[in-house]
């Protein structure tokens, strides 16, 4: 088993490293302007050209809080009881 678990440490290293090889070959580091999308071109897409689809977006991550949430609450009848402050009968 502990031979399994270094077997995993040493190809999360081994990633690890490939990975940083490949970001710090990648021309984004290069120190040249980028001639890809800028932040302000991204944000007039976001924000006007998918316009229907964030307000969607926003929507569904309100009722999936709003489900979370009551999901959560815990209405048994001695907690009832404790949060009002009363007593069981």
């Amino acid at each position: 088993m502990k031979g399994l678990g270094s077997l995993a440490r040493a190809g999360l290293a081994v990633l690890a490293i490939v990975l940083l090889r490949l970001l710090m070959t990648s021309p984004s580091f290069s120190g040249e302007p980028a001639e890809g999308i800028t932040t302000i071109a991204f944000a007039e897409a976001l924000l006007i050209d998918w316009s229907i689809a964030l307000v969607a977006l926003g929507a569904l991550m309100a009722m999936a809080m709003i489900g979370a949430s009551y999901l959560v609450r815990d209405e048994r009848l001695e907690n009832l009881i404790y949060d009002l402050g009363g007593e069981e009968e």
